[in-house]
C-alpha cells in the first residue's frame, strides 16, 4: 500500500511594484503634463502607503487626463492586484500592453495576476512574452517554471528554474522550486541536492528541511528523513504535518512505538487528520494491539468514508480476529466499490470467503485479482486451495 506524504510547496509569484518609477517628461512641460505628473506622484505616494483605493482613484484621474499613459495602467493594475482584484489588474495590464506592446513588466505582472486565478497556461504565455522583452529576467523564468509545475510539465519547469539559477546563482526560490519539480518527476536525488543548496543559502528554511526529508523517505532513507524532521521539530513544534511525516518514516524502520507517538502528536495538533488515525491503527496492528487498532480504523472511517484502504485494513483486521467475518466481508466489499482496480482487495475478500467456506465466490475474486496482477503468486496458491476444497465438498 502506498503511503503519501503531504508537504507544503511554497510557490512564489512576483509582482513588479516599482515605487521609484514616476513619469519622466522633458524639462519644459505643458500645464496638462504638470498636472499629470502631480497626479502620478500623489498616486505613487498612496500606493507606497498601501492606500490602494486612493491610489486607484488618482491613477484613474491620470488615465482620464491621458488615456495613453501605459505606466498609469500598470500602476493602477498593481494597486488592484494588491487588493486581490486580479481580474481588474489583468484588464489594466492588458490595456498597458495594447498601448505599448514592449512595456517591461506588463506581461510579467499580468502573469502574476493570472497565476492567482490559476490560469497557468496564460502565465506561461505571458512569461514567455516578458522574456522576449527582457531575456535576463530571472523571476520570469522562475514564475514560468512555477506555472509549468502546476501543469505537470516538470522537464520544462526544471529547465526554466535552471535558467533562473544561471542568471542568479543565489536564487533560493529557484533551487527550492526546482527541487519540487525534480521530486514530482521522481528525481529524488536531484531534489535532495536542490533542497540542500537552499539550506546552504538559508539555514532557517524549514520547508527545505521538510521537503528534503520527504525525498529521503521516497529513497527509503528513513533515518536521514527523521534527522531532517527532527531539525524542523526542534525549531517549530507546530510545523504542519511534520509529526505525521516523521511517523511514516518510523513505520518504515518498523519502530512502531515511535510511530504511534508521532501520529498521536499529529492528532493532538490536528484532530481531523484521518490519515493519522489510519497510520496509527496500522502501527498498533503490527504490535497486535488489535482492539486499539480497530478503534483507530473506525475513527479514520468516521472522518473520511471514501478511502478504500481504510475499509480494506479494517476488514483485514476483523478477518484476522475471526469474530465477525460478515462485517469483514462488508468492509472489503465497500473497499472494492471505492477502488475496483486493486488486486489486494479482491485477494483479502477471497480469503474471507474461504474462511466462510464460500469457495466459488473466492475463486471469482481470485480470478479478478490475478487478472489485475498476473504475478500475484499468493492468489494462485489460494485459488488452488479453493478449487481443491470445492472439489472435496
Amino acid at each position: 500500500m502506498n503511503n503519501k506524504i503531504l508537504t507544503i510547496a511554497i510557490i512564489l509569484f512576483f509582482i513588479g511594484v516599482n515605487y521609484t518609477d514616476s513619469p519622466c517628461f522633458a524639462q519644459k512641460m505643458t500645464r496638462a503634463q504638470k498636472k499629470e505628473a502631480s497626479l502620478m506622484d500623489t498616486a505613487f505616494a498612496h500606493l507606497k502607503e498601501k492606500n490602494y483605493d486612493s491610489a486607484i482613484e488618482y491613477y484613474s484621474k491620470v488615465i482620464e487626463l491621458n488615456p495613453e499613459n501605459a505606466q498609469a495602467f500598470i500602476k493602477r493594475g498593481n494597486a488592484k492586484y494588491l487588493k486581490n482584484n486580479f481580474k481588474g489588474a489583468i484588464s489594466d495590464y492588458t490595456k498597458a500592453i495594447e498601448i505599448n506592446p514592449h512595456h517591461k513588466n506588463a506581461y510579467y505582472n499580468r502573469a502574476a495576476a493570472n497565476a492567482e486565478l490559476k490560469k497557468y497556461d496564460k502565465v506561461v504565455e505571458d512569461c514567455t512574452k516578458e522574456l522576449e522583452i527582457d531575456p535576463n529576467n530571472a523571476n520570469a523564468y522562475l514564475n514560468r517554471g512555477n506555472a509549468e509545475v502546476k501543469l505537470n510539465l516538470y522537464e520544462s519547469a526544471i529547465d526554466d528554474f535552471s535558467k533562473a539559477i544561471s542568471l542568479d546563482k543565489n536564487n533560493e526560490n529557484a533551487y527550492y522550486n526546482r527541487g519540487i519539480a525534480k521530486r514530482n518527476n521522481n528525481d529524488y536525488k536531484g531534489a535532495i541536492e536542490d533542497y540542500t543548496k537552499v539550506i546552504e543559502l538559508n539555514p532557517k528554511n524549514l520547508d527545505a528541511y521538510n521537503n528534503r526529508a520527504v525525498a529521503k523517505y521516497y529513497l527509503n532513507d528513513y533515518n536521514g528523513a527523521i534527522n531532517d524532521y527532527n531539525k524542523v521539530i526542534n525549531t517549530d513544534k507546530n510545523f504542519k504535518q511534520v509529526y505525521f511525516n516523521r511517523g511514516l518514516a518510523y513505520l518504515g524502520l518498523k519502530k512502531y512505538e515511535n510511530a504511534i507517538e508521532d501520529f498521536t502528536s499529529e492528532i493532538v495538533l490536528n484532530p481531523n487528520n484521518d490519515s493519522a488515525y489510519y497510520q496509527r491503527g496500522l502501527a498498533h496492528s503490527y504490535l497486535n494491539n488489535n482492539l486499539i487498532a480497530l478503534d483507530d480504523f473506525n475513527q479514520a472511517i468516521e472522518l473520511n468514508s471514501n478511502n478504500a484502504d481504510y475499509f480494506m485494513d479494517r476488514g483485514l483486521l476483523k478477518s484476522r480476529l475471526n469474530d465477525d467475518l460478515k462485517a469483514a466481508e462488508h468492509d472489503l466489499s465497500k473497499a472494492i466499490k471505492l477502488d475496483e482496480n486493486d488486486y489486494e482487495k479482491y485477494l483479502i475478500r477471497a480469503t474471507i470467503f474461504c474462511k466462510e467456506g464460500r469457495y466459488l465466490e473466492a475463486i471469482d475474486d481470485l480470478n479478478i485479482s490475478i487478472r489485475l496482477n498476473p504475478d500475484n503468486t499468493q492468489a494462485y496458491d489460494l485459488r488452488s486451495f479453493a478449487i481443491k476444497s470445492l472439489n472435496q465438498n
